[in-house]
């Protein structure tokens, strides 16, 4: 009754209940269920479950009215943390928890919501702030409205939660005052919540339970009284955030690193495509009239977009309007056309390069399908959209043309993965082998796994499958272009979904993140550090270490941090620091906070320039001073090696 359907007019009445539309309640998403039969007796226990829970020999009520996005994180991660069982020989079915499981494979760990309101405070406001700035009441209304908030790793929705009560604070007020009111209202305050929700919020995820989560939570809390669920589809996605083309990369061609073997490819056949490709980009000629032609393949889509959009959602068959024009987006010939030239672009770092495959493509297969919609030979095809789908391309231009029709997002806030790319035997096996998994040192665990191309040549398969996955993965990211700071050696999901998220923000706009303290410390990010001090776009590093358990998942030995930037048109010349905080009320401690440039960078770690650590002001200021009475004598005697400034700062 709840989807809408006309078949339910009558019983809906008879309940009272509401139209509200959505997947949740769309009887082609229980297509499995619709005509299944359930005694009374299985319905009621069934009941008993969903609304209470046993809690020392009690049975407690569930408190369903507030359900939020807190207890939905907490679901998605216990979700994620559990690995279904099958026992008795199929008659018993149940759930266990492995070192392996999806929650510590993906990286997927709720943020407290303290961190996330630091974060709120120092990336979106500011940008709130500015949008409104010497505007009267409508101008400021629609500047609010235009504002478009990102989380690529959306997870269970959290980020955006907050940033929607954010955001809708902003516009109730702005509204409130325009009408000569003081404050707004309740029901003021709950339709500005659903307008934004509808309007300034964008997510991806790579697991589309996390997708759906998310979208349950926005709508718990944009639900008004007699209006339908609405339409989140076309912003909260489903894809994998890192793995995608850009237009830019697409116009420079398929770069030769693309044809590197990686495992299960044959070196000759991998030097042969290189050399072809390298003729193919250096001597092929640009199409002016194309490219022309191609920009205004991608305005049509950006316009499309804005009138969903900006298209009402009010009433059931308003929001079923807009799914519609969603739909009619995908199938066009304009959206499919760009989205298969950029998954052939994709395709071709991870292609299977051997004898007796379909054809790898090469940069004259993305000019001529540019070209021409219909240039890919059938088998070539299908094998590129077997590899879109295994890989989940996502590419941002495509998804949200209008964003990045206006220069990229006004706000990218979150907390991505911070786990190896690199897959890990131990860690696949304990679900799977757990005798693997628990092998007394790396040489016994791989003669186990070779033992398995014969025992168990399915399991042996799916785990070189996954090792194959994983090493495209891994050469994607490092060979694509996309990430020229973060995309070197064994590469730890963290980073690159950082230099994602400074690329997605737009001139004017701000990230915020929480991210493993080695962004800045660490040799391995070091270039990404450098770039972000030498543009002058870091605004905040707040480090913490997680020995009272803010994590209570991860190690107590993690140092995390938050980390605010700016957009390249906004500079910061001396940025915020502070580190071995534990709670979030010791950021608001002045003392604890020091100021570090470019220069002292080069000053105190003239090697690596690396971010030097303190316990708090005094003993940055004191290192500073000490460093600058000692460099005039040090040019005399050569260069001064870098002082370690945690060591000073313990003494």
């Amino acid at each position: 009754p709840l989807s809408g359907d006309r078949s339910a007019e009558a019983t809906r009445r008879h309940l009272a209940l509401p139209a509200l539309g959505s997947f949740l309640c769309d009887p082609v998403s229980t297509a499995a269920l619709n005509d299944t039969e359930l005694t009374n007796y299985d319905f009621l226990e069934m009941l008993r479950h969903l609304a209470y829970t046993r809690q020392d020999k009690m049975l407690r009520p569930v408190d369903y009215h507030n359900l939020g996005a807190e207890e939905l994180g907490g679901v998605y991660e216990s979700l994620l943390a559990l690995t279904p069982q099958v026992n008795g020989g199929g008659g018993r079915f149940s759930f266990a928890e492995f070192t392996g499981n999806r929650r510590k494979t993906s990286g997927s760990y709720y943020t407290p919501d303290a961190l996330v309101q630091c974060l709120l405070d120092s990336a979106l406001d500011p940008v709130v702030e500015a949008a409104v700035k010497d505007k009267p009441g409508a101008e400021a209304e629609q500047a609010i409205l235009d504002l478009k908030v990102c989380d690529p790793a959306v997870g269970s929705g959290h980020f955006l939660v907050g940033a929607a009560h954010r955001l809708a604070r902003h516009l109730a007020r702005t509204r409130a005052y325009a009408a000569g009111e003081s404050e707004p209202s309740p029901l003021l305050y709950q339709r500005a919540l659903r307008d934004v929700i509808g309007r300034c919020l964008y997510g991806v995820d790579v697991n589309p339970m996390a997708a759906e989560l998310c979208r349950v939570g926005l709508w718990l809390e944009a639900l008004e009284p007699g209006k339908p669920l609405s339409f989140l589809d076309r912003h909260i996605r489903v894809g994998n955030s890192l793995l995608g083309a850009t237009p830019e990369l697409i116009e420079d061609g398929l770069p030769d690193a693309a044809f590197k073997p990686i495992q299960g490819d044959d070196k000759k056949v991998c030097t042969a495509l290189r050399k072809r490709n390298k003729t193919e980009r250096e001597h092929g000629q640009r199409d002016m009239g194309f490219i022309a032609e191609s920009g205004e393949e991608y305005d049509s889509l950006a316009s499309r977009s804005r009138s969903i959009d900006h298209a009402p959602d009010n009433i059931l068959g308003e929001v079923h309007t807009k799914e519609a024009q969603f739909r009619r987006l995908q199938e066009s010939a304009d959206y499919r056309h760009a989205q298969q030239i950029a998954d052939i672009w994709c395709a071709a770092f991870v292609w299977p390069k051997r004898p007796g495959v379909v054809d790898s493509p090469t940069t004259d297969t993305v000019r001529r399908l540019r070209e021409r919609a219909e240039a890919l030979a059938r088998e070539q095809r299908e094998e590129m959209e077997r590899i879109a789908a295994r890989y989940q391309f996502f590419h941002w231009h495509i998804a949200f043309p209008e964003v990045f029709a206006a220069g990229g997002f006004d706000c990218v806030l979150g907390n991505p993965p911070w786990e190896r790319v690199k897959i890990q035997e131990k860690e696949w096996f304990e679900a799977r082998r757990p005798e693997i998994a628990a092998s007394a040192n790396a040489a016994t665990r791989k003669r186990l796994i070779a033992k398995l191309e014969g025992d168990e040549p399915d399991l042996y398969h799916d785990f070189a499958d996954e090792l194959h996955k994983s090493a495209a993965v891994s050469h994607l990211l490092r060979s694509s272009g996309r990430f020229p700071l973060c995309g070197r050696g064994d590469i730890n999901s963290y980073t690159v979904f950082a230099e994602t998220m400074r690329n997605l923000v737009n001139r004017r706009g701000r990230v915020g993140t929480v991210l493993p303290t080695g962004i800045a410390t660490d040799d391995t990010t070091k270039f990404f550090f450098q770039d972000m001090m030498r543009t002058q776009v870091l605004v905040t590093l707040l480090s913490f270490d997680n020995k009272l358990g803010i994590f209570p998942a991860v190690k107590r030995s993690q140092r995390f941090c938050l980390l605010t930037l700016t957009g390249n048109a906004i500079s910061t010349v001396s940025p915020h620091f502070m580190f071995f905080a534990r709670n979030v009320e010791d950021i608001r401690e002045p003392s604890r906070i020091f100021n570090l440039s470019i220069d002292d960078i080069a000053l105190l770690n003239p090697n690596t320039h690396t971010c030097p650590v303190f316990r708090n002001r005094r003993d940055a200021e004191l290192t500073k001073a000490i460093y600058r009475r000692a460099e005039p004598a040090a040019r005399g005697h050569g260069r001064i090696g870098p002082m370690e400034s945690q060591v000073l700062s313990n003494a």
